[in-house]
């Protein structure tokens, strides 16, 4: 390797570092996600009912993508889902795509992690605040995107039975492994989404998204039960490609100091 080239991967790096701490005017950023969600710093808060609308719609068009650092599923032809109450106040937040995050190993592969438990994966779902009137323009603001995610846990032994809600995905991911390929796919795709609507509570904090530029804009809410899924599905993601012909064995973030922000546990026993 020359100079040169070692000049450049150390300003590169340097670069990376200053966009991963620093905000755009380089004053510190103090939101920055996934964090762990130690129960120590949770409170406990009275919402109203987080509401969600159009998720399981078998109208329209699934597109499922390889981005090459990701899955990403977007709807198309189809009114889009709408995700509104809770932390939300009275906001109206519309869908903008799912992703996925997972690791080498069934132990770590989701961003977040409750007690400094880790699961294999988490399903992320996107949305933007359409009070701002565009998606651009909720990037600068501090509740101009809201993430609803899901822990996704790999159980039992190889031959364990898929899950059948999210094999609706998983069983169209070899037809995809091609970076930047897509496929369309049955629309009512985000039916284990309803996993939601069984859980007691959930966790929100603010933060920031957890890829480049890393904007503090998310209102983060988070489903503590994990989804079974089988090793064969998260398999399925691991056999995709990156542009460099590579399997994409890792995307997730590394987590990030709280600094002092709370998190809040959405349940109907909390005090007002």
């Amino acid at each position: 390797m020359t100079s040169k080239s070692k000049s450049f991967q150390s300003l590169r790096s340097t670069q990376e570092q200053k966009l991963c701490t620093t905000s755009s005017s380089g004053l510190p950023k103090w939101r920055q996600s996934p964090i762990d969600i130690s129960r120590v710093a949770v409170w406990n808060k009275k919402f109203p009912p987080l509401l969600l609308t159009n998720y399981w719609s078998n109208i329209g068009t699934a597109i499922l993508a390889n981005t090459g650092k990701t899955v990403n599923i977007e709807l198309a032809n189809r009114r889009l889902p709408i995700m509104r109450g809770g932390p939300l106040k009275d906001d109206e937040y519309q869908f903008m795509n799912v992703q996925f995050r997972w690791g080498p190993s069934n132990c770590r592969g989701a961003e977040h992690s409750i007690d400094n438990i880790w699961y294999s994966m988490e399903a992320q779902v996107m949305h933007w605040n359409t009070r701002y009137g565009s998606i651009d323009k909720c990037y600068d603001k501090s509740d101009g995107i809201s993430i609803l995610s899901y822990l996704m846990q790999v159980v039992g032994c190889p031959g364990i039975p898929d899950n059948p809600t999210l094999a609706l995905i998983t069983h169209k991911l070899p037809e995809i492994k091609r970076t930047q390929s897509t496929i369309n796919i049955t629309p009512d795709c985000l039916r284990w989404m309803l996993y939601a609507c069984t859980c007691p509570g959930y966790y929100t904090y603010t933060g920031s998204l957890t890829f480049p530029p890393y904007n503090e804009c998310v209102t983060w809410i988070i489903v503590p039960d994990a989804i079974k899924i089988s090793s064969n599905q998260i398999e399925a993601f691991r056999s995709l490609y990156n542009h460099k012909w590579e399997h994409i064995v890792r995307n997730y973030r590394s987590q990030h100091l709280l600094h002092g922000r709370r998190i809040f546990f959405a349940t109907n026993d909390a005090v007002v």
